[in-house]
């Protein structure tokens, strides 16, 4: 089991196939109510708190889960009040229907964002880096909800896009990114 800090209060935990063995669990016996499912996040909950600090059993928190490569990824992220809630750091221009800007921490993020998006979303991106971090410009209209997962939250102020296009390095277009999103898949 690995288990990461994506924020002060959000972590991933990631379970391997062995790990899921090793702890006796079917994922297909994971049903939502189940006394199985219960004690698995229970145990997961507690490690994680022994692990990081990370205390989700005293507050309200929202469990995210996928399957990957034969284990579980999960997602937990604590709910703040809609005045402390942080947005997700959104990078926007003025004008309407013009593209969303999104920040990516890790270059891992960005990878495994990409890899789990669907082409069609992907071909209207533009892959930007700058001041050492990655950005995602993307339509408006076609955010994929995906990207929240990955992206960053943060409490500064908004970007343009128009900023980042200037003084941002165009690493890929739309055709790349989902040529590179082929490829990861292949990789896996």
């Amino acid at each position: 089991m690995k288990i990461v800090r994506l924020e002060t209060d959000r972590i991933r935990v990631i379970l391997s196939d062995v790990d899921l063995i090793d702890m006796n669990i079917d994922v297909q016996t994971l049903t939502p109510g189940s006394p199985t499912l219960s004690r698995f996040l229970c145990n997961i909950l507690d490690a994680v708190r022994a692990e990081t600090g990370f205390a989700a059993k005293e507050e309200q928190v929202i469990i995210e889960a996928s399957q990957h490569e034969g284990g579980l990824v999960l997602t937990l992220s604590k709910i703040s009040r809609a005045a402390d809630k942080p947005k997700v750091r959104t990078l926007r221009s003025a004008k309407k229907g013009d593209n969303a800007v999104f920040e990516f921490l890790t270059f891992d993020d960005l990878l495994d964002m990409i890899k789990n998006t669907t082409p069609a979303y992907l071909i209207s991106m533009r892959l930007y880096a700058y001041l050492d971090r990655f950005f995602l410009s993307v339509p408006k209209r076609r955010i994929p909800a995906i990207i929240y997962e990955y992206s960053l939250k943060s409490r500064k102020s908004p970007l343009s896009e128009s900023i980042i296009a200037e003084y941002g390095k165009l690493l890929a277009g739309g055709y790349k990114l989902t040529c590179m999103a082929v490829g990861l898949k292949k990789m896996n």
